[in-house]
């Protein structure tokens, strides 16, 4: 048994993830690169105290420990990290340790090598984090894209009766929920529009007396915080709740005729669902006490789910769209949504998108709307809005470079000579292209929605 604890011990010692954690703290960082370097220098004097330098040997093996922190850490790093290596060379020549006189050359060769690993971990670690981010918002945009198609699912599968018995549609439930979102969100609060969540929930899904809780992260995990709206006259939501550990194991909704509920059940609930948002994970929890027997299935507890997601999507997006809608109010909320997510990826890490703006003013402007409106791209969000009484069109393109900006405006004005027989000037198109990087899109989104098209 001693044997086999042991074995595990140097596994988990041994994982990639452990000797290379992505997140180190300012202490930690520091306190590797002093272990790392005062380290090698340690164990030369111990192996070799006739040759502390290991100038004698064939390979300078002392350089790989500031070759690894600056493989590790970057160019900074790794110049400090050498500096034991310096004062190693000077002790060891005043003991008499060393043979000949102080190696310039050595040094600077060891210098340069590593001023070389660190630029290239500096370049590596700013593409990686580039992909990371790229990575996260394209798997958040297929997220909110699966919930809607859930959602579209979930509207055409009602029965007449049940679309009868209810106040409206899930579209319109959910065209509500946004507005709730949007108008509370100029409230204080940890979680604006619960309460309107909840009143919608009574009406969409019967419950009759529930709670919406906070989470707070704490060491991976999430702790219980101050309930922030209730419906009714709930029962409290206790810390070790069954149904509340179970929602928070799994990330989705725990229910007591669940598989996972044991026969003997820790809990004063009858529904525990986690309010999940794309960019910040677990945001709240809603605990059901009382709903009617009917209204727990598989429909009403997916319909549930999706309206917890989608409130906890809108609540973290509702102040970039807040503040675009204000001066534009024109503007669609998603393609609102999509534009403050843009400028917020552009803020954070440089990723740079485009906007094309085309205000047709010839005479087939409409037909010409028409027909572009059908051959859009997927990732692409467009915007037709009107400006002096003639179509104009905005064309978000997300993580688009120049050169792919260039090819999309080469195809479109090769599908204008072939369609309409003209390109952008003789139909009368004016284009302003709006780069991310080098102006503020809003700003030049209200021009443009003035009149100005000049860049």
């Amino acid at each position: 048994m001693a044997r086999w604890n042991v074995s595990k011990l140097f596994k988990r010692l041994l994982r990639l993830d452990s000797l290379a954690t992505q997140e180190v703290s300012s202490q930690t960082h520091w306190l590797e690169i002093s272990v790392i370097a005062l380290g090698a220098v340690g164990l030369a004097w111990l192996a070799r105290p006739h040759d502390p330098t290991l100038m004698a040997a064939r390979f300078p093996w002392l350089w790989v420990a500031p070759i690894v922190i600056s493989l590790r850490y970057g160019v900074m790093p790794g110049l400090l990290g050498s500096i034991p290596l310096i004062a190693n060379e000077w002790v060891a020549s005043q003991m008499g340790r060393v043979s000949g006189d102080f190696s310039a050359e050595s040094f600077f060769g060891g210098g340069l090598l590593t001023l070389i690993c660190g630029e290239f971990s500096d370049v590596w670690r700013d593409r990686n984090k580039r992909m990371e981010e790229t990575y996260l918002y394209v798997t958040e945009r297929l997220s909110r894209l699966t919930k809607r198609h859930l959602l579209l699912n979930l509207s055409h599968d009602r029965l007449e009766q049940e679309m009868l018995a209810r106040p409206g549609s899930l579209r319109d439930a959910l065209a509500r929920l946004r507005t709730i979102v949007m108008d509370a969100k100029r409230q204080d609060g940890p979680m604006p529009g619960a309460a309107g969540l909840l009143q919608l929930l009574s009406q969409y899904v019967n419950i009759e007396s529930a709670a919406i809780y906070t989470l707070k992260p704490k060491s991976g995990t999430y702790i219980l915080g101050k309930c922030v709206a209730s419906l009714g006259d709930p029962d409290d939501l206790s810390p070790t709740d069954e149904l509340l550990r179970l929602a928070l194991e799994k990330g989705t909704l725990a229910h007591i005729a669940g598989e996972d509920i044991s026969l003997n059940r820790h809990t004063q609930q009858l529904v525990v669902a986690p309010l999940v948002a794309g960019e910040t994970g677990l945001v709240g929890v809603l605990s059901v006490t009382r709903m009617p027997f009917f209204s727990l299935n598989v429909e009403n507890l997916q319909m549930m789910l999706v309206m917890l997601g989608y409130f906890a999507d809108n609540l973290g997006a509702a102040a970039g769209v807040i503040n675009i809608q204000q001066r534009l109010p024109a503007m669609p909320v998603l393609f609102a949504q999509e534009l403050a997510c843009m400028i917020r990826m552009q803020e954070k890490i440089g990723i740079s998108s485009h906007i094309v703006v085309m205000h047709l003013g010839g005479q087939r402007r409409q037909e010409i709307t028409t027909e572009f409106l059908r051959i859009k791209r997927g990732l692409d969000l467009y915007w037709q809005t009107y400006v002096q009484d003639k179509p104009m069109l905005a064309i978000l393109m997300p993580f688009t470079s120049a050169s792919a900006k260039d090819g999309f405006l080469q195809r479109i004005e090769a599908w204008l000579q072939h369609r309409f027989q003209g390109n952008f000037d003789a139909l009368g198109i004016q284009l302003r292209i709006i780069n991310f990087e080098f102006e503020d899109p809003l700003t030049a989104l209200c021009q443009c929605v003035n009149g100005d098209m000049t860049p």
